[in-house]
């Protein structure tokens, strides 16, 4: 009885210090790596609970209770050592080699536990019990005590090299001390226990370790919170120094998170032109929040712009005062560098009306302010142009993983950055549970490993992948590609488009191809049979099972001989002369039973003449064990209705392909049927047999001010005119459309040859349209040169299309500047 007394004073103890875990008060520990502590603590609790029984029952001396519980106590160690390998693996984030490690020898050996545990009940291998209630351990139960010392020395060897060796945390050091000093503590004790079997050694080494873990870790919390709160107390000293600076400034004076686009503080003149009373009033909020849309997307823009410059950011522009006169500002902008290593963006507007007006009467005082605008204007229209194509655009450094996420506003075409974060690729894996469709969720956060991602880049510059997004109308279907940055490949870049239109057409081919399948699957078991007979191989007597009324009149007798050459005779005046010399090859005794012997059944399927017409039938013979002997049986069943469903599919399947690969608006192929091109071409290039061909790429231009000022009838009429215009150029090669207004053509064959020819076309075509305000279309080529995908051909095309785009604009501008100069 004494043996129970350090049972119940462990349970008393875990119960004490960890019951808040167990209980889950108020949801205080609901974190993975505390759920998985907290099911480590109840397999102890078992544990604990079966020591102590052991100790009654040993006294009572009950050899089948104490040999029930002693199986118990091996089964709910097993338990406990699984859940402290789990418990490891997460508390640290050893998100590696060794971290699978340790989860597998967790699995593996509880596993080996158990069943050495279940052998035991019929052959004793881990311990024994005589009929005088003694216990003896046997080699089974020195190994798996020996295994758990070597697997905690493991791991403890493990924390204290990497609180040695590496550069860690102050966090990950206290943790990977904690699980060390647990390991050596259970290590020693159940050693102890190897040697002494009858004292609860292991119970004493688990209230050891998990006081350990307890109060250790509470310390480290209590500490880690009073760091933080020290923390907000520097952040708001900062603030109140900020404010009282700018309220010393002149004019309007602010300062923002260049993150967040937060304000940090402002002087009076500031929370004025924000009608609020205070500076207090306009801490805290954003531009959206405080100004109307218009006004707060053009205050975002010249953030960005002040952001991408390294020197002072200073620009002219016309805005409201605070009681709505208009005026004139000059404002400065410049980012900096906060004490805590926060960027910021510090501003400062002053009101500069009468001195624009007399500089802006000077024509070289005017180009002067012309140019210091044209930066920020250039950058936009680049970025513009970069992003029109997707929904999303996110920035990741692969060596940080920091990342900033950009949105294109469909209202005013401006380039929005949505927010800034860091732990791009971790971060991916919760996103994923929030918006990505479950059946995409592993594909996903698969392909957005860093590894796996710099292994699909490996070679070439560009990923592409296909998924499913969660929305109240259930998954949409989009695209996504990863780019890597040709000047530095630390940085990637991923855009998002959404493919769900295009993506609905294809399926529609595939379901209708599904359709056919399983219309053949179940006409399979519920056929039209017109005959069946029961058959003896061996001897060819038959007798027959069913008749239907349309089939009497050809149908054999009730019973006979022979079946095999009987039927074959009656049958072949009923099978079309098309279909004759087949059945009569096909249809005899050894090729049915061999075709059975095979597959399984035999199979034939001809045309019969009924009524003068020809209609489908199958003929089928399958094998089946009876109470006397093994029976063939035979039928003929109508399949008529099945194959001309399956011409009607064959003629829909054809339609929806064709659909799903065709541009309603133009007539040209889609971009589904351009990333199928090039799946074939990059094939070829793989097999080192690729065609000669070049990829034109061209952008129509002015189609969203054609949308804007006459409607998005005449915006399509001007796509479907552009679209004419590459298609009678490229007569003999194919075209797709890529995007709202981008086309792409694959230069093949005759086309090849004369692409200089045709190119110069294009170019001639954009020359007259310039003079006679007609469409304009900037295009870019490029050859194959033994490149590695077709990406990168795609690329060198998609550079010269941007850089022909620009030249043309700036010649539209000149003429349009000619034509004001001269009206």
């Amino acid at each position: 009885m004494y043996y129970s007394a350090i049972g119940l004073i462990a349970i008393a103890i875990l119960l004490i210090e960890n019951g808040d875990i167990l209980l889950n008060v108020n949801k205080a520990f609901d974190l993975p790596a505390w759920k998985v502590y907290r099911r480590f603590l109840f397999a102890v609790l078992i544990y604990y609970v079966t020591d102590v029984l052991w100790g009654i029952v040993e006294s009572a001396k009950l050899p089948g209770l104490l040999f029930f519980d002693t199986s118990i106590y091996f089964l709910a160690m097993a338990v406990a050592v699984l859940y402290w390998t789990q418990y490891v693996v997460t508390y640290l984030d050893e998100k590696n080699g060794f971290g699978m490690f340790l989860v597998y020898s967790g699995r593996i050996m509880a596993i080996l536990v158990m069943l050495f545990t279940l052998i035991n009940v019929f052959t004793p291998v881990v311990f024994t019990i005589d009929a005088d209630c003694v216990y003896y351990p046997l080699a089974m139960r020195y190994v798996v005590l020996t295994v758990q010392i070597l697997l905690l020395l493991l791991i403890s060897i493990h924390a204290f090299r990497s609180v040695i060796g590496k550069q860690q945390a102050e966090v990950k050091t206290k943790r990977y001390s904690t699980i060390a000093r647990f390991g050596i503590i259970m290590a020693v004790v159940i050693s102890a226990q190897i040697l002494f079997p009858y004292l609860p050694m292991y119970s004493i080494a688990y209230l050891l370790g998990t006081s350990l873990i307890r109060a250790f870790v509470i310390r480290y919390e209590m500490e880690d919170y009073r760091h933080e709160l020290k923390e907000a107390e520097k952040v708001a000293e900062l603030k109140q120094t900020i404010s009282s600076l700018l309220d010393n400034m002149p004019a309007l004076t602010f300062s923002k998170d260049a993150e967040t686009g937060v304000y940090l503080a402002c002087n009076r003149a500031f929370a004025e032109y924000a009608h609020k009373e205070t500076p207090e009033e306009v801490t805290g909020l954003t531009d959206k929040e405080i100004f109307d849309e218009v006004t707060a997307s053009h205050f975002i823009e010249d953030d960005r712009v002040a952001m991408s410059m390294e020197e002072p950011y200073i620009f002219f522009e016309d805005v409201h005062d605070a009681v709505g006169h208009q005026k004139q500002f000059q404002t400065t902008k410049l980012k900096y560098t906060d004490a805590l290593g926060k960027l910021c963006i510090l501003g400062m507007s002053q009101d500069v009306t009468d001195l624009v007006r007399i500089k802006k009467e000077n024509a070289t005082t005017r180009e002067a302010y012309e140019r210091e605008r044209g930066a920020g204007i250039i950058f936009n229209n680049i970025a513009r142009t970069l992003a029109r194509s997707y929904e999303d655009l996110y920035y990741v450094s692969l060596e940080t993983g920091e990342y900033t996420e950009y949105r294109t506003d469909r209202d005013t075409d401006r380039l929005i950055e949505v927010r800034k974060g860091r732990n791009f690729f971790d971060s991916c894996g919760k996103e994923a549970d929030l918006y990505v469709y479950p059946e995409d969720r592993k594909k996903f956060t698969e392909s957005l490993r860093k590894e796996t991602l710099l292994n699909a880049l490996e070679g070439k510059r560009t990923f592409d992948m296909t998924y499913r997004l969660l929305s109240e109308d259930g998954p949409v279907y989009v695209g996504m590609k990863v780019s890597r940055m040709k000047d530095d490949d630390s940085f990637i870049i991923i855009g998002i488009t959404d493919i769900n239109e295009e993506m609905k057409e294809r399926q529609s081919a595939e379901r209708i191809k599904e359709e056919n399948l399983a219309y053949t699957r179940l006409s399979s078991l519920a056929v039209d049979f017109l005959c069946v007979y029961i058959v003896i191989p061996e001897s060819g007597q038959y007798r027959e099972f069913s008749t239907s009324e349309s089939f009497a009149g050809f149908a054999l007798e009730k019973s006979g001989e022979g079946f095999f050459e009987t039927s074959r005779d009656r049958l072949k005046d009923l099978v079309c002369p098309e279909d004759l010399d087949r059945f009569l090859s096909m249809y005899n005794r050894d090729n049915i039973l061999s075709g059975i012997e095979e597959t399984g059944i035999f199979v034939l399927s001809v045309r019969f003449m009924i009524d003068g017409k020809p209609k489908y039938v199958q003929l089928k013979a399958a094998m089946v064990d009876e109470s006397d002997g093994r029976k063939l049986v035979c039928g003929i069943s109508d399949i008529d209705a099945l194959m001309r469903q399956e011409e009607e599919y064959a003629i829909r399947l054809a339609q929806a392909q064709s659909r799903a690969n065709k541009d309603a608006l133009t007539g040209v192929k889609t971009r589904l049927a351009f990333l199928d091109e090039e799946k074939r071409l990059n094939g070829l290039i793989k097999e080192g047999d690729p065609p000669e061909f070049a990829i034109v790429l061209l952008d129509v231009n002015d189609l969203k001010k054609v949308n804007d000022t006459e409607g998005h009838k005449a915006g399509d009429k001007y796509l479907r005119d552009a679209c004419k215009i590459i298609c009678d150029i490229f007569k003999r090669s194919p075209v797709f459309r890529v995007g709202g207004d981008e086309f792409a053509v694959i230069v093949l064959g005759e086309d090849y040859g004369r692409m200089d020819e045709l190119m110069e076309r294009i170019r001639g075509q954009n020359k007259e349209a310039l003079k006679a305000g007609e469409i304009i279309i900037a295009c870019g080529a490029a050859r194959y040169e033994n490149d590695e995908t077709v990406a990168s051909v795609f690329e060198r095309a998609d550079a010269r299309m941007y850089e022909d785009k620009n030249s043309l604009k700036e010649e539209q501008s000149r003429m349009e500047d000619t034509v004001n100069g001269i009206a």
